[in-house]
């Protein structure tokens, strides 16, 4: 441990992370002054990351502008021996995380009024940080992005104080991180920071705070799972089954206050971390009287009680009363160790490649790809709908069944025995099945450069020990961090679908109420971001006959109140745009002819064919 870095004398390391440590200090000066702080140092391999110390560097600039009573305040950035540091506001102390721990540990729950509390104070602090300004009065457009229990600061007087805005994106930022990049935590993510939406806005943390709010009332992890990936799914699902379990935790008024909150789209969630907060503070003032004294005297009163007596305990992973997903630490977590275990012992057997794929096993195996090998299933009986994709491509066919928000299978039989199964619940595709080899998952990831043909291989001979799925596979080999192989999943997935939107000869059945008999993840994909997806990747030579075959039509916009709706396929601009040219008096191939470069022709009558497809415009 250093003894000073820069000015500030070092007293203890408080926390050491995967970037950074975290010092206790002190400043001193003449005539006896003193003061204590805390200093947040890169960690010296890191140091030389150009792109990590710029990151670093945007915490300080950012957080240094925000001066507020709940947010944890940065007096300096500077550098010892060429290492980045933070000196900021000391808080004396313990985290959220920290509290929740304690409150097992002695048996004592965190009153859902105080928790209550904690999240008024941290929305308090989030609505300052969304609507900040710099010295201009510019928006900064700053949100936190990883709100979580350990970046929740409380002090023995009952202060609370956010932290860590270290990976904050602001609208200035001059280190722009790649888009979509993320380093919070997996189970306080939004569903739009799981599915890599670029435009995060502060409906997200807002999301994460209703994650936080429930997690301090309940006692338990909201979205928790012994695999990366189904904590991804949940999250992006919003799926609130654990909140509905221990649904007798929480009053009525404060659940009802969070679960929209934990609303899937942003748009139905509290618009701004005041509307949110302001909900918090009526349901306080007319049920409690609680503040900043009560909760110091919560912390003083778990921090100096004994550990209670655990003897007897039943073992929490098998135990119906508790999943063993609480947030005490004493406790064991049986098939957590069992699950390392595994993959302990099967990137041993990666790495020494002693096990092979054995030539013979057929490709319909669940070997040879991520999708396992379906159960049957009781089809339910009812009428089918079966047609000519000449009739009705599949694009519309997708949409209406979007927009008519049905449950079901849909299968599209192409030239050449293609044959793929969509299933749908609501409306949204859940997962394709495809027996087209090359769109499986292995030979998709070689095709993108995410894998080698022999890693796949070494991979496929050690999937048994991670329940027969790929994906789970290299995530557990460490050769995909969760977050990469879910999005990999989705895109794999959504291009099995976007490739039919091609097909201009074949057939469909549509069989409602069918139930998925794969054995894969639903990633919950949105029907409407896959066609804008697809269309822009349309075959140029659909597009052509497309437009030869209706060339002297009118091409006249719905004039239906559908024009927010075409935001939704995710083009933005541009799709707008070509709405707008679509005045009723203007023929297909004159529409075509107004733009001279091949390309941005191509696009346009890519965009048209949507529009069109969708209901939003017509021939005529």
């Amino acid at each position: 441990m250093p003894k000073a870095i820069g000015r500030y004398q070092i007293l203890d390391r408080v926390a050491v992370g995967g970037m950074a440590e975290l010092f206790k200090a002190t400043l001193t000066g003449d005539h006896g002054f003193e003061k204590l702080v805390a200093i947040k140092k890169i960690l010296p391999h890191l140091a030389n990351d150009s792109t990590f110390v710029e990151m670093f560097r945007d915490e300080a600039r950012i957080t240094a502008q925000l001066d507020h009573r709940h947010i944890v305040q940065v007096f300096e950035y500077g550098t010892d021996a060429d290492t980045p540091y933070i000196a900021m506001q000391y808080v004396d102390g313990l985290d959220v995380l920290g509290l929740l721990r304690e409150c097992a540990r002695v048996q004592i729950r965190l009153p859902a009024d105080l928790a209550a509390v904690i999240a008024r104070d941290v929305l308090d602090a989030l609505d300052y940080a969304h609507n900040a300004v710099d010295a201009s009065g510019k928006a900064l457009g700053i949100v936190h992005r990883d709100i979580s229990p350990g970046n929740v600061l409380l002090s023995w007087r009952g202060d609370v104080k956010l932290t860590d805005f270290g990976i904050a994106r602001a609208a200035e930022r001059r280190h722009k991180t790649e888009a979509g990049t993320l380093k919070g935590k997996y189970g306080y993510m939004s569903p739009e920071q799981v599915s890599g939406v670029v435009d995060i806005d502060a409906r997200s943390d807002l999301f994460s705070i209703g994650i936080l709010l429930a997690e301090m009332v309940m006692a338990r992890r909201l979205f928790t799972s012994t695999n990366d990936l189904d904590i991804l799914l949940m999250v992006r699902d919003a799926r609130l089954d654990r909140l509905h379990k221990y649904a007798d935790d929480f009053p009525i008024e404060l659940r009802v206050i969070t679960q929209r909150a934990l609303e899937r789209r942003p748009e139905k969630r509290w618009q701004s971390a005041a509307e949110f907060r302001d909900a918090i503070d009526d349901w306080l003032r007319r049920t409690t009287r609680v503040g900043s004294r009560e909760l110091a005297s919560l912390i003083g009163r778990v921090i100096n009680s004994p550990t209670a007596d655990l003897d007897g305990v039943v073992d929490i992973e098998t135990s119906e009363e508790d999943d063993g997903n609480d947030l005490s630490g004493p406790l064991t977590r049986t098939s957590m160790a069992k699950a390392e275990a595994e993959a302990a012992r099967a990137r041993a057997a990666f790495n020494a490649g002693d096990a092979a794929v054995e030539e013979e096993r057929p490709s319909t195996d669940a070997r040879s790809g991520d999708d396992l090998p379906p159960d049957p299933v009781d089809i339910p009986s009812g009428p089918r709908e079966i047609g000519d994709l000449k009739d009705m491509p599949v694009m519309q066919l997708v949409y209406r069944l979007s927009t008519q928000r049905v449950t079901g299978m849909l299968a599209l039989e192409g030239r050449a025995g293609v044959l793929k199964e969509v299933y749908f619940h609501d409306g949204q595709p859940q997962f394709v099945n495809s027996n087209v080899e090359s769109e499986r998952l292995g030979p998709y990831l070689i095709s993108i450069g995410a894998l080698s043909q022999q890693a796949l291989q070494r991979a496929l001979s050690v999937m048994h020990h991670f329940g027969g799925r790929l994906a789970d596979t290299l995530v557990g080999l460490d050769i995909l961090d969760p977050l990469e192989a879910y999005r990999v999943l989705a895109k794999q997935v959504a291009s099995k679908l976007m490739e039919t939107f091609s097909w201009q000869k074949g057939r469909y059945t549509w069989s409602p109420r069918h139930p998925n008999p794969w054995k894969a993840r639903s990633l919950h994909l949105d029907a409407h971001r896959v066609i804008g997806a697809g269309a822009v990747q349309l075959a140029e030579t659909l597009i052509e006959d497309w437009l030869a075959t209706h060339a002297k039509a009118f091409i006249v916009a719905e004039e239906k109140d559908k024009h927010s709706d075409l935001g939704h396929f995710g083009i933005g601009e541009p799709l707008l745009r070509v709405y707008s040219l679509l005045d009723g008096r203007t023929r297909l191939a004159e529409l075509a002819g107004r733009v001279r470069s091949p390309e941005a022709r191509l696009n346009l009558l890519r965009l048209t064919y949507l529009l069109v497809q969708t209901g939003h415009a017509r021939l005529s």
